[in-house]
């Protein structure tokens, strides 16, 4: 564990020639200096940007489209500069604007021209300069010379269909603007906001920044001759490429985009274009071909054989007795000890240098034909606190885990993951496939896993794990299912079950835990809880038991303390029993051999709302064709009401003469002097 605290940065890759393609024209990479704003950036179509105090920019020939670009405010401050002037970065090339304070947050922005894509870069860098983490509003805002006067609107990402990266508009001079605001797949995303007919964009995004800490965000700005030409700029755009000419300390701040395969944690992976590069201690770098046939590692779990052809890279930590992260093809990180003591490297003149390890920073293989752009993890792995990270195959055996709501036997295939170094507490925090997440303390001193293989057991300390992943698949936020939030940050999806005790001012009443829609407490640190049932029918009181089961949508139950719940929602509860009789009774009227009759049955199960959805779902299988039909008709209407939403009315059949009975059929509760109503048991 030293070398882990004698690491205090990374060493930035030098940028090459090939590599450096966002330079602006106006001065020579190298140079630098300080200029004045407002300043011009030419990017390939000549288009020439002129970037403003404040580094907003703006068109200004070639029949401009922008009228104004990113316009930056945060936290609803609008983003200013001092004095008029900005710098170029040396070795970049980059326009850079600092000494932007806005608040507790310092702004810097980095923008450059591309000299082959035609279009304008901005990396705006947050700082956070207080010693709390902040919540950082983050808006964005373009405005075009001319009205819209065709297509326009949002664009989405490829691999999440109902997430914004984008937008293009085809202006009235024919040509489209063009934003990107987020990378494919990214975890950050941007809320794009645009009224169709308006000439401006807006798209706002949101930072945890931590304590002292910086994130930044990129986005991009151009033209296309049509709207199909811009929506493929945004489809099309090699994200990887885009931020090679960043510096490295910089493109690992980037939360909007992703940096690809750049990264293990803190470190960069070294890649050469061409050939192989080996960078030593001192900083200089050789190229050619890596000779040697594999890589041998002894680790705290055994031999590991990795050959030459799924290496990626290699890195040296440690500076006294260094240890060696060797990268694999798919995103494994082996680390160890190497059996050799040199690398064997064939330079371009062909002689071949035998370079001691010990001398080695990092090394890295020229990009292989069959490589994945983006690493998925998709597979168990365990990612340890010495920086290995390594594929296993699934578990078989339950995962132990001492919570506030008591032991829980966790089959591996409902966790999603278990982090062992929560940055705000000293507990494990748990997350399950089906949405739940709570805090406990994993029991096992140890994990005996098999890897990913077959090939050998292998035991992880628990307490050299940072991560445990089993399953990248967790269920997306569904309006239908039910959810506890806890006081202590917990969220438990699942429903509340089993008989329940509830002390009301009048009486005793019985609950069923399915039938509950609503539950939270009448105000913060009462002991007083209100009820809504599946009818919408309103009570307070006490329970009289202090806990209650909560049936887990990944199969397991736990008792959750009723003191710790802050709320709950149960889109669907089910009805009493005397009412799912009278669901039964209707379905079966579905398949009557009078139409009448039938249409009748619809309406009725109409009438009673939300609480039909569920028992319908699950008795439709069994139906006849007909009855599933109207089964069908029945949901889309009631959702077509609104009627599946939280607190939507449930209003049961009418009776006799259009009278709306009382929905209830249990004993009669007592009241008052002159007032019987009865209330359903069921």
């Amino acid at each position: 564990m030293a070398w882990v605290l004698a690491v205090v940065a990374v060493l930035a890759l030098g940028v090459e020639a090939s590599q450096a393609r966002l330079f602006a024209r106006n001065r020579p990479v190298g140079a630098g200096g300080t200029v004045q704003l407002p300043y011009t950036l030419n990017d390939a179509a000549n288009d020439q940007w002129m970037i403003y105090d404040g580094g907003w920019c703006r068109q200004n020939n070639n029949q401009p489209v922008y009228q104004q670009a990113a316009m930056l405010m945060v936290n609803n401050n609008q983003a200013n500069g001092n004095n008029n002037t900005g710098t170029l970065d040396a070795k970049t090339g980059e326009l850079v604007l600092t000494e932007m304070n806005l608040g507790n947050v310092s702004v810097t922005r980095r923008i450059a021209a591309d000299n082959d894509d035609n279009f304008i870069r901005y990396v705006d860098v947050f700082k956070n300069t207080t010693n709390q983490a902040q919540t950082v509003n983050v808006q964005l805002s373009a405005t075009m010379n001319f009205g819209m006067n065709g297509q326009a609107g949002a664009i989405n990402d490829p691999k999440h269909k109902d997430v914004a990266i984008g937008w293009v508009g085809m202006t009235g001079c024919n040509r489209a603007g063009v934003e990107m605001y987020g990378g494919k797949g990214c975890k950050t995303v941007p809320a794009v906001q645009y009224a169709q007919g308006n000439n401006m964009v807006q798209a706002m995004m949101t930072l945890n920044i931590p304590a002292g800490k910086s994130q930044a965000i990129m986005h991009l700005h151009t033209t296309a001759n049509s709207y199909d030409q811009g929506l493929q700029f945004i489809t099309n755009l090699k994200e990887n490429q885009l931020m090679r000419s960043l510096p490295a300390d910089i493109r690992h701040l980037i939360v909007n985009f992703s940096s690809g395969n750049n990264f293990v944690g803190e470190y960069e992976i070294l890649r050469g274009d061409t050939t192989d590069v080996v960078e030593l201690r001192t900083g200089d770098q050789l190229r050619g071909t890596i000779k040697d046939a594999d890589y041998k590692l002894t680790t705290f779990y055994g031999q590991v054989n990795l050959p030459n052809s799924q290496v990626i890279g290699m890195i040296n930590v440690g500076q006294f007795r260094p240890r060696q992260l060797v990268v694999t093809t798919d995103g494994q990180i082996f680390g160890g000890k190497l059996e050799r003591d040199v690398v064997a490297l064939e330079l371009s003149s062909g002689q071949v240098t035998q370079i001691p390890v010990a001398q080695i920073n990092r090394l890295g293989y020229r990009k292989r034909a069959n490589e994945p752009e983006d690493w998925t993890f998709d597979k168990p792995f365990v990612l340890m606190r010495t920086g290995d990270r390594v594929a296993i195959a699934m578990p078989t055996a339950p995962v132990d885990v001492h919570t506030r709501y008591g032991e829980m036997k966790l089959d591996p295939a409902s966790v999603a993951s278990i982090a062992f170094q929560s940055e705000d507490n000293g507990v494990h925090e748990v997350y399950l496939t089906d949405g739940s997440k709570f805090a406990g303390l994993v029991s096992a001193d140890q994990f005996d896993m098999k890897l990913a293989d077959g090939t050998q057991v292998v035991k992880f300390p628990t307490n050299s794990v940072v991560r445990l992943q089993l399953s990248s698949k967790v269920a997306d936020e569904d309006d239908a299912a039910s959810t506890v939030s806890l006081s202590n940050e917990d969220q438990m999806v699942g429903t509340l079950t089993g008989g329940l005790k509830f002390d009301t001012a009048f009486d005793t009443i019985t609950l069923e835990g399915e039938q509950i829609r609503h539950l939270t407490h009448v105000a913060t640190g009462s002991t007083d809880m209100q009820v809504t049932l599946w009818d919408n029918t309103t009570l307070s009181g006490q329970f009289q038991q202090s806990e209650i089961d909560c049936k887990l949508v990944s199969g397991s139950t736990v008792k959750l303390p009723l003191a710790l719940i802050s709320e709950y929602n149960q889109p669907l509860p089910i009805p009493s029993a005397a009412t799912l009789e009278k669901i039964k009774a209707a379905v079966a009227d579905l398949n009557a051999d009078d139409w009448k009759q039938r249409d009748k049955a619809e309406q009725t199960l109409v009438a009673y709302g939300a609480a039909v959805i569920k028992p319908l779902l699950e008795l439709k299988p069994t139906q006849p064709p007909e009855a599933q039909q109207r089964i069908d008709s029945v949901i889309k209407t009631l959702k077509k009401q609104g009627a599946a939403t939280p607190g939507a009315s449930v209003a049961p059949p009418p009776g006799p003469g259009g009278l709306m009975p009382m929905p209830f059929n249990g004993p009669a509760v007592q009241m008052g002097p002159q007032m019987n109503i009865q209330v359903d048991q069921d």
